[in-house]
């Protein structure tokens, strides 16, 4: 209904009375025109009010093929949401409790008198005109919000990062805007970088090409340090991870910038968001180390790899967390962890066993192979773990009941967390280790190649970094690269030979990079030095 027009249905089967509420409504000046229809009957006023939907039904009570009420409540529960006054020339009171809920804007006993009616149809229309402004302001605050869904997020993300809480306000806007919880999502996180400093603005419009290109359901949020996150959600067809990864970074080469892409893993819950958001932060500035052109995946789940073939009904057991539990406390020396897990693993060990002993005994064998891993990467007396491993493989020959088997599984636990005691200080030297290799190396160094080198995992070298140093990893790589770089810049290097002397191949980036850490740009530093 285009300006300031008004539709509305008489519904009386007197005659002469629908004639007269006729011509009130002809005579009424309102701002705007007044379209009327009328209805002698129940299944006529429900038809209309269907077809026409207008925005006022003047209803009177007792009409042919039912009562007026009746069928207004039939059509609240279809939608129709129009201004309803009802005239009746019975007792109000006997009705008011039957339209309670209906939305009745007013009860008008007939016969009416011609100003209380004016009076009434001035209330009706400005509600109907106040409710279209509200509508209307509304729909420019969704239109809003739907272009503007990445800012929104943005500022949710962020608040979520400083552990301000989860609020039931903000699990109602990240649902509304098609995220967590509503909608699981996988995450990406894209860090895109210009060789000219005049490129820069540029990336804006990667963002919205990443939209058109993979659909308008995909959600971009500009990021930090020219980069942006990227939630698609997890049940389209397109959010292959990998595939996603690989158009994501044709989009960007096409258009000669130069990126990395990081999939962070499946986001179901609002409380995931977070560390999944700091990790893919974290990985974006690693996979800088490398170069550009690189897609890194993060999601990192190695109880998955460890046991990925065990059956959906071993897993349904919880074979999977607590053999992640079991290898997570042995890793970082937390005991509490290992007798969680063990606890939880037992009760499905018996299941297995009473079954089948011997497939118990494999699975035990497994994760026995993964402490003895974990043993080894920190560092502890070979002779010790060589012992323990000898040791449990002869144990787990002799019980052929779950009870003896349960019995030798918690021995072994205990033993080996024995054997973890003859482990020195074997972070900190892990971290010097690191730490000789990334001076040796800075130039091509990445936390998987530093992991490799010092034998453990990358995500154990992470969280050691943190641990040991109080730094990121990432941060003491770009330490060393800019002391390194300054030395070079103060013997008299070109900005761009230093850049790539130190591993960074894009020279907008480096530059960004030396002066936030030195307080000068390249040439800046290198003129004050010569």
């Amino acid at each position: 209904m285009k300006g300031n027009s008004y539709r509305v249905l008489i519904v009386e089967d007197e005659p002469l009375e629908r004639r007269a509420l006729e011509m009130t409504l002809e005579a009424f000046e309102a701002d705007g025109t007044i379209e009327v229809k009328s209805a002698a009957n129940a299944p006529q006023f429900e038809a209309l009010a269907v077809e026409w939907v207008p925005d006022v039904v003047l209803l009177d009570i007792r009409i042919p093929g039912g009562d007026g009420l009746s069928s207004l409540r039939s059509l609240r529960s279809r939608g129709f949401s129009g201004q309803a006054v009802v005239l009746t020339a019975f007792d109000v009171f006997q009705y008011a409790q039957k339209a309670m809920g209906l939305g009745v804007t007013s009860f008008l006993v007939k016969p009416v008198t011609e100003e209380t009616f004016r009076e009434t149809l001035t209330k009706v229309f400005q509600n109907v005109a106040d409710k279209r402004n509200h509508k209307a302001q509304f729909d420019r605050i969704q239109e809003f919000v739907e272009r503007n869904r990445g800012a929104f997020a943005m500022g949710i993300i962020q608040d979520l990062l400083r552990e301000k809480g989860i609020e039931e306000s903000v699990v109602g806007i990240m649902s509304n805007l098609g995220l967590p919880p509503a909608r699981p999502c996988f995450l990406f996180g894209v860090v895109c970088l210009a060789e000219e400093e005049g490129r820069k603005g540029e990336q804006l419009f990667l963002w919205e090409a990443f939209e058109r290109t993979l659909g308008p359901e995909v959600i971009v949020v500009p990021w930090r340090r020219s980069s942006a996150l990227l939630f698609i959600p997890s049940g389209e067809a397109i959010a292959e991870p990998d595939f996603v990864a690989s158009r994501l970074l044709g989009i960007i080469s096409s258009r000669g910038f130069d990126a990395n892409i990081v999939y962070g893993g499946r986001i179901r819950v609002l409380e995931e968001l977070a560390p999944a958001v700091a990790q893919v932060e974290e990985g974006l500035e690693e996979s800088l180390l490398g170069g550009t052109g690189r897609i890194i995946m993060r999601d990192e789940t190695p109880e998955g790899d460890a046991v990925s073939d065990l059956s959906p009904a071993l897993t349904q057991l919880g074979l999977l967390a607590s053999q992640a539990q079991i290898v997570e406390g042995f890793s970082y020396g937390q005991p509490d962890l290992i007798t969680r897990g063990s606890r939880s693993l037992s009760a499905a060990l018996n299941k297995i066993a009473f079954q089948d002993v011997e497939l118990a005994k494999m699975l035990i064998l497994g994760l026995m192979g993964q402490v003895c891993q974990v043993l080894l990467s920190l560092k502890c007396d070979s002779g010790s773990v060589r012992a323990w491993t000898r040791r449990q493989l002869l144990n787990l020959m002799a019980p052929n009941t779950p009870v003896g088997l349960n019995r030798i599984f918690s021995q072994a636990l205990e033993q080996a967390w024995g054997v973890r005691g003859s482990a020195s200080d074997t972070g900190s030297m892990i971290i010097q280790q690191s730490l000789a290799y990334i001076r040796e190396h800075y130039e091509e160094v990445t936390l998987e190649s530093v992991a490799e080198a010092v034998h453990v995992s990358p995500s154990y070298l992470s969280r050691l970094f943190r641990k040991v140093l109080h730094r990121r990893f990432v941060d003491e790589v770009k330490a060393i690269r800019i002391d390194r770089a300054k030395a070079f810049l103060a013997q008299g290097h070109s900005v761009r030979d230093v850049a790539i002397s130190v591993g960074y191949g894009n020279i907008a980036y480096f530059s960004t990079l030396f002066r936030q850490m030195t307080g000068q740009s390249p040439s800046e530093y290198r003129r004050d030095q010569t």
